[in-house]
């Protein structure tokens, strides 16, 4: 079970056990999806568990914030100290961490004005494909669902109830066999993968897509491009259709629950020579450096859980 080794949450300003963490049936957000979360993880280095890009993280999550209209009634470095705690509180050195707000028990009216609810939560072992898909080259599939846009939903936000979408494009994908989905746009080029943004290389150039393309600015996708960038990839940001897919050299995706994953099929096309190829494969090392704070040059994309572990 995921959750075995959790022992501790944050509701609410208050750090209390993981049994006693329950919200009413009642809650706007049970009932709506009425609510934005993010996804972070922390890992160990050599000064202790360190979480990646926290700052980040939480800029994207008082940003989501304020397009629900939800006010969360802490600073940015309160929720910061927080998720440290909780990481310390649970002694957890590698694990995933998730900050929540939603609106609360109140009313169940759509011009209701709820309560703000404020959580973080925290577990260790989150994986989002198989090992042995990711070392081998995993098996993706068009999703029947297409990708909301911004004339239905913000897709820069990451809200909950919006996971509905990647929800039934996972369900399905894994029930014909396939470990992820991708999905297309309104304009039917290509939005993202179920839970990931999604890049391909071809002829050395990586490339990816951009919000225009109804996509989560994914803090993983923006390190990954920093990283392809500083080992000379040239790297360009535009519009990706499934040709592109199909016809690239290398093919993966980027997330913080699957950080990244190489790809060696799409709907049975191989990509490239159907395994994971040498582009992906230093991408994977030097983030794998830069996440566990053995390439300094990355150092600050690490906020220390414990304050004292201060990297030199």
């Amino acid at each position: 079970m995921p959750f075995e080794s959790t022992h501790w949450a944050w509701i609410n300003g208050q750090v209390i056990p993981w049994k006693d963490s329950k919200i009413h049936i009642s809650s706007h957000a049970l009932h709506y999806g009425t609510g934005i979360f993010e996804g972070m993880r922390s890992y160990m280095t050599a000064h202790g568990p360190a979480v990646f890009r926290l700052d980040a993280h939480m800029k994207r999550f008082f940003a989501s914030a304020a397009v629900y209209g939800l006010e969360i009634p802490y600073t940015c470095e309160q929720m910061e100290d927080a998720v440290c705690e909780v990481v310390r509180r649970n002694n957890f050195q590698e694990c995933y961490i998730r900050p929540l707000c939603y609106y609360g028990s109140e009313s169940l009216g759509l011009r209701g004005h709820n309560p703000t609810e404020t959580a973080i939560l925290a577990w260790s072992g989150i994986k989002h494909v198989p090992k042995g898909s990711v070392e081998k080259g995993a098996r993706m599939t068009l999703s029947p669902y297409v990708k909301f846009d911004a004339r239905m939903m913000p897709p820069t936000a990451k809200a909950c109830g919006q996971y509905v979408n990647s929800f039934l494009a996972t369900r399905d994908a894994v029930s014909r066999g396939f470990d992820e989905a991708v999905l297309l746009n309104v304009e039917g080029n290509v939005a993202e993968a179920a839970v990931a943004n999604v890049f391909i290389v071809k002829d050395g150039v990586v490339r990816t897509n951009d919000e225009e393309s109804s996509i989560l600015l994914g803090i993983t996708r923006d390190s990954v491009i920093q990283l392809a960038r500083s080992l000379g990839y040239k790297m360009e940001i535009g519009i990706l259709t499934l040709e592109d897919l199909k016809n690239a050299d290398e093919l993966f995706v980027t997330g913080t629950a699957a950080e990244i994953v190489p790809f060696a099929e799409l709907d049975g096309t191989k990509i490239g020579d159907g395994r994971p190829g040498p582009v992906v494969a230093k991408l994977i090392a030097a983030f794998n450096r830069a996440k566990t704070g053995q390439d300094l040059a990355w150092k600050h994309w690490l906020h220390h859980v414990t304050p004292a572990a201060v990297a030199v």
